[in-house]
C-alpha cells in the first residue's frame, strides 16, 4: 500500500523554498520519503550541507537548486528550470529583530521583499500552469506573529499578517480553478531563524536609542523565556506534510503550544491581558540585564583599580 502511494505521488512535483535549514530542509526530506518528486530551494547552494546529508542518511535523492525569492530573474529561471509544479511550499522567511524605531528602512523593506512580495511573486510565476491543469496547492508559511503581532519584531509580524491576508484572498480567487491555498501559522519552534540565523538590526545596540536597553530585555526574555520552550521543528514539518498530502485541507492552521493558547486568549477577549504580561516579562528582563551590566562595569573597575596598586 505504502509503495503504490510512493508511485502515486512520484506523478506530482512538489517545489519548496528555504530548505537550507529547519522547516524547508525537514519538509524537503519528508516529501522525498512519501515519493513526492521534489525541488528544494535556497538563496546560498553553499549551504546545502545539511540537507545533503539528511537525504543521504535515508538514502534519498532530490534536486536541489538555487532560488532567491526576492530576484525576479531568479524566480523565472527557476520556472523555466523545473516546468509546471503540482505543489508549492512557501516557507523560506527572514527576521530582523529589534524595535522598530531602531529599524532602518532598508531592513524594513528587505523583510517585506522575502517574506511578502517574494512570495506573491513566486506564486504568480507558478499558478498559471495550475489553472491550466485544473489542479494545484499552494501552501504558505505565514506566523503566529501575522495573526497577533509580535514586539521588537514589527515588520516581521506586518509581513506575515500581509502573507495570511493574500493566502486568504487568492484562496477564493483560485478556488473555482481546483487551486488550493492554504495558510499555516507556527508559533515558536526550534530553527535557525531564532538560532544561528538570527540577525538583530543594525541600531540594535545603539544606546543613543530610546529602545535600548528595551531591545536588550526583549533579547533576554528570548533566550530565557521563549526558546527554551519552543516546539520541535519537525512537528511543523510533518503538518506541512500532512497538508500536502490532504484530499482536502483546511483554509488554515495553528501549530504550537503557545500559538494555541495565544489564540484561546484572543478568542475570550483577554489579549490586553496576554499583552500584559509580555511587556512585565520584558520589563522584568530589562532590569535584570542593567543589573548583569552594572555589575560587570563594577568588576572590571575593580580589576584596574587591582592592577593599580602599588606592590608592597
Amino acid at each position: 500500500m505504502e509503495t503504490e502511494k510512493k508511485t502515486q505521488n512520484s506523478h506530482k512535483r512538489v517545489l519548496i523554498t528555504g530548505c537550507s535549514s529547519g522547516f524547508g530542509l525537514l519538509t524537503a526530506v519528508g516529501s522525498a520519503r512519501l515519493g513526492y518528486e521534489t525541488i528544494a530551494t535556497m538563496r546560498n547552494l553553499d549551504k546545502s550541507g545539511p540537507l545533503q546529508d539528511a537525504l543521504k542518511a535515508q538514502n534519498l535523492s532530490i534536486q536541489i537548486e538555487k532560488l532567491d525569492v526576492t530576484s525576479p530573474d531568479s524566480i523565472s529561471d527557476i520556472a523555466d528550470k523545473i516546468g509546471p509544479v503540482d505543489i508549492l511550499v512557501n516557507n523560506a522567511g527572514i527576521l530582523i529583530t529589534g524595535s522598530f524605531l531602531d529599524q532602518t528602512d532598508t531592513e524594513m523593506r528587505r523583510i517585506f521583499e522575502t517574506n511578502y512580495f517574494g512570495i506573491v511573486n513566486l506564486t504568480k510565476a507558478v499558478v498559471p500552469s495550475m489553472i491550466e491543469r485544473k489542479s494545484g496547492r499552494i501552501i504558505n508559511i505565514a506566523s503566529l506573529a501575522g495573526l497577533i503581532g509580535h514586539p521588537f519584531n514589527a515588520a516581521y509580524a506586518a509581513s506575515k499578517h500581509a502573507l495570511i491576508g493574500f493566502t486568504k484572498s487568492i484562496r477564493v480567487e483560485l478556488a473555482p480553478l481546483g487551486i488550493d491555498a492554504v495558510s499555516i501559522e507556527p508559533g515558536y519552534h526550534r530553527t535557525e531563524i531564532i538560532g544561528a540565523n538570527a540577525n538583530q538590526s543594525e541600531n540594535f545596540y545603539n544606546r543613543q536609542s530610546p529602545m535600548f536597553e528595551w531591545n536588550r530585555g526583549f533579547l533576554r526574555t528570548m533566550f530565557d523565556e521563549i526558546i527554551p520552550r519552543a516546539g520541535a521543528a519537525q512537528d511543523v514539518a510533518d503538518l506541512i506534510l500532512k497538508v500536502i498530502t490532504a484530499e482536502k485541507p483546511k483554509p488554515h492552521y495553528v501549530i504550537g503550544k503557545d500559538a494555541k493558547f495565544a489564540r484561546t486568549l484572543q478568542w475570550l477577549g483577554l489579549g490586553p491581558w496576554l499583552e500584559h504580561q509580555v511587556v512585565r516579562k520584558i520589563r522584568k528582563a530589562r532590569r535584570l540585564e542593567n543589573k548583569r551590566e552594572a555589575e560587570k562595569k563594577e568588576r572590571r573597575q575593580q580589576k584596574r583599580g587591582g592592577a593599580s596598586r602599588p606592590i608592597a
